[in-house]
């Protein structure tokens, strides 16, 4: 079983959730599901909300990294058409791990709507299905 962070664009929080479904069907587990929140508040979006909360926006930054933290695998999803913002410093954070400690995999999942320089590093894998990355992550 492996320990899974999934990233993601907050508009696209249903796809994201599909894509965290698949790994806990295969048997896996999600590190920390920024999708809902634990006090049935809605998420964080915008900056008013975020200014208007901060306490509340660092709690959750802090759950958020820690996730990446705690992930033997990092999938950032991109086939979404706008860019987020919260999602790359995620990134950032797991190849920085990725780099420092071995861990965790790093995974691009989907057509690249938008893009990054941080996408074509060395340690990124890209790969089209979630299925495809649940193969690999078994496999080893």
């Amino acid at each position: 079983m492996a320990e899974i962070f999934v990233s993601g664009q907050i508009s696209d929080i249903e796809y994201v959730r599909r894509v965290q479904q698949s790994f806990v069907d295969a048997g896996h587990h999600i590190t920390h599901d920024w999708t809902h929140n634990e006090t049935g508040d809605k998420l964080l979006a915008g900056a008013k909300a975020k200014l208007d909360n901060p306490e509340e926006a660092a709690r959750r930054a802090q759950l958020d990294m820690q996730g990446v933290i705690d992930s033997d695998v990092y999938v950032i999803c991109t086939d979404n058409e706008k860019p987020g913002k919260g999602m790359y410093v995620e990134l950032g954070g797991a190849l920085a791990l990725n780099k420092t400690i071995g861990r965790p995999l790093v995974y691009l999942l989907g057509e690249m709507a938008h893009s990054s320089i941080f996408y074509f590093d060395e340690v990124v894998q890209r790969r089209a299905s979630a299925e495809e990355i649940i193969t690999e992550i078994e496999e080893v």
